[in-house]
């Protein structure tokens, strides 16, 4: 895993984070996923978020769809969901 940053990787608040894996964990033994990503690729790569992202991530895109289409910053900041969700984030204390 990378080195815990000092904010949100996508809301940028000062809050306690948690780590999003970018292609979850349930997929990592799923063949589709083993041919396109290494083993260590798939464990590390994340983003540092925090609570409320995380929880409106996965409340609003299932796991399946998260590995295949939103497994990088800028494809879930593209999502129109996640990005209202996000600027909703950002402007909580």
């Amino acid at each position: 895993m990378k080195a815990l940053p000092d904010r949100c990787e996508l809301c940028g608040r000062d809050k306690p984070l948690t780590f999003h894996h970018l292609i979850p964990r349930k997929n990592h033994r799923k063949t589709r996923f083993r041919r396109r990503f290494a083993r260590d690729e798939m464990r590390s790569r994340g983003l540092y978020i925090c609570r409320p992202c995380h929880s409106g991530i996965h409340d609003l895109i299932d796991e399946k769809e998260l590995g295949e289409r939103y497994n990088t910053r800028e494809d879930l900041l593209a999502h129109e969901g996640i990005a209202r969700h996000v600027a909703w984030v950002a402007r909580q204390k």
